[in-house]
């Protein structure tokens, strides 16, 4: 059986669609764990009337504690040998359960990872991540993570349940949290199967997001990098230093996207300590320019891109 956890904060007016797309699966022994993280909306009437409607639903009800804290309770609260993760705005394709337990074939196949449909608000794709078909180790994908070559969103992969037993999550971060707990994940893992199927459904709500706002995503993305470099070095030493000093890089240029300058001590810091021609020969061509820019001649490119 797969698990499908599912954080709700405020999410009522998702919260049918979110379900619609779990019926219409073509694999049905799945449940949902919702966890309702102190919605203020009518979300948690919604939730149990959907536990009415359908036994394969469990709901928690919770205090707000955000969307990482969220989904470590619906991982305990689980009950399948697979958990995969849904957002409640977004959705999956019918197939996309199927795909995954098929994808487990291979006993020492830990995580299943799929593309991913960018899709508007009347439902049009507007852009499909996807990647080639392969099987990698879990540290290969972990390396890939770090470089921004594959996504470190735990959403549209599959994990084994026994990823997650060592795995920390953390708190006070509200953006990058997933990554943290993602590449633990991945570093746990044997093998990693990359599929090139799209089966994951992110809908992209438009928003006016303040200058403000996304330079408070940009700390906290270079938060999760710092937790992750906290949790995982005194384990594996040299044999990440590499990839850790990329994944700063990556998250340095987001930062710098976000009109993050010189004079903020987190991007500095970053910088100074992560910073290499070897670090950010792994990236994409133009972030590493625009990180390289910045280093030697102060000029932020990223955020006019």
């Amino acid at each position: 059986m797969i698990s499908i956890v599912i954080p709700c904060y405020n999410g009522e007016e998702y919260i049918e669609q979110c379900y619609k797309s779990l019926c219409t699966q073509s694999l049905m022994d799945w449940e949902a764990v919702f966890i309702d993280d102190g919605s203020k909306d009518g979300s948690s009437i919604a939730l149990d009337n959907l536990v009415l409607r359908d036994n394969r639903v469990k709901v928690i009800h919770k205090q707000n504690e955000g969307v990482a804290v969220a989904r470590e309770v619906g991982i305990k609260a689980a009950s399948g040998s697979i958990i995969t993760f849904l957002d409640i705005d977004d959705t999956l394709t019918p197939f996309a359960l199927k795909s995954f337990a098929t994808n487990f074939g291979d006993k020492d196949t830990d995580i299943v990872c799929a593309g991913i449909n960018i899709v508007s608000e009347n439902r049009q794709t507007l852009n499909c991540i996807k990647y080639n078909q392969a099987k990698i180790t879990g540290a290969e994908a972990f390396s890939l993570m770090c470089r921004g070559r594959l996504r470190w969103q735990l959403c549209g992969k599959a994990y084994r349940r026994h990823l997650f037993h060592e795995v920390e999550t953390p708190r006070g971060i509200r953006s990058g949290e997933d990554m943290a707990v993602c590449m633990q994940a991945a570093l746990n893992a044997d093998k990693v199967e990359v599929i090139s199927d799209c089966l994951y459904n992110y809908i992209q709500v438009a928003s006016s997001v303040t200058h403000a706002a996304a330079k408070a995503v940009a700390e906290d993305a270079l938060r999760a990098a710092q937790f992750v470099n906290e949790r995982l070095s005194p384990h594996y030493g040299a044999r990440i230093a590499t990839d850790i000093n990329s994944l700063f890089m990556l998250m340095a240029s987001g930062a710098l996207r976000s009109g993050i300058d010189s004079g903020n001590a987190m991007l500095r810091d970053t910088m100074q300590n992560h910073f290499s021609l070897k670090s950010i020969s792994g990236i994409s061509l133009h972030k590493a320019i625009s990180l390289a820019m910045f280093r030697y001649l102060g000029l932020n490119l990223a955020k006019h891109l």
